[in-house]
């Protein structure tokens, strides 16, 4: 027989996995089927059930109200934390782009339903297979269950702490960004200087039907030989002292203290 706090404890810690899975990257994909979501979460909430405060009132729906949206809101801070790593991936391809000429072209990505410019989905699917290659899938939903005990029902993050640690994610996340894409940004604009040389040299020479095949050419070759570069410092944001991880740990201990 299931009493109404196991009940209560199941629907609680499910709520919240469920919130996280459907806004985290990769676990949110329009391919993922709901049904293996809710299974997952379901699965998961399971075998965390988290223990419940006595002293909660079950029988108030006020409570209960209060707990399901405080449930909402963490599983959508630790999602949150997720989509600022993989927003580093998208925004090197920002930077990439526009210098190439391919600020205006765009490719559809049926897994999110929507255009992307074209190196911020190479660089997100590298991410996403360099994510699952190394496990990091398995150790993000070991952490997210491992949030019930220290951030159990009822539990209160910091507000203003939590705010600055989300506000150097995003500081870290322009500046690991900036890294991936130095490399390509820094041999366009030697490129742009050359070509100013040149038709400053021959102004015959028209610079806007030879410089944008010379640009493509270019920043494509340099693409190609700063992969290992890029996979290096994409790699170090899905280990497991990475800054993902990291950043869920401070997160945590905000909420443990």
């Amino acid at each position: 027989m299931i009493s109404v706090a196991d009940f209560v404890r199941f629907s609680l810690s499910f709520i919240r996995l469920t919130t996280f899975f459907s806004a985290a990257p990769l676990f949110s994909m329009r391919s993922v089927p709901i049904a293996a979501k809710v299974g997952l979460s379901a699965f998961c909430a399971l075998i965390a059930l988290p223990e419940l405060d006595p002293a909660w009132d079950l029988g108030s729906w006020h409570v209960l109200a209060l707990l399901a949206a405080q449930e909402v809101a963490v599983g959508l801070l630790l999602a949150l934390m997720v989509i600022l790593v993989f927003a580093v991936v998208t925004f090197a391809g920002h930077f990439v782009d526009v210098p190439l000429g391919f600020g205006m072209a765009s490719v559809f990505d049926p897994s999110l339903g929507g255009q992307v410019p074209v190196f911020s989905q190479f660089y997100h699917i590298v991410a996403a297979l360099i994510f699952l290659g190394l496990n990091a899938h398995l150790w993000l939903i070991q952490a997210v269950q491992q949030s019930f005990q220290i951030l159990p029902f009822g539990s209160i993050l910091r507000i203003e702490p939590s705010f600055w640690l989300l506000v150097d994610l995003v500081k870290q996340m322009f500046v690991i960004g900036l890294k991936i894409a130095l490399p390509v940004t820094a041999t366009i604009l030697l490129t742009d200087i050359g070509l100013g040389i040149v038709i400053r040299a021959v102004p015959q020479i028209n610079v806007f039907v030879l410089g944008f095949p010379i640009k493509i050419t270019v920043g494509l070759v340099i693409v190609m030989f700063a992969i290992p570069a890029a996979v290096s410092i994409i790699t170090e944001l899905f280990t497991s002292d990475g800054l993902l991880f990291r950043y869920l740990q401070e997160l945590f201990a905000l909420g443990g203290s």
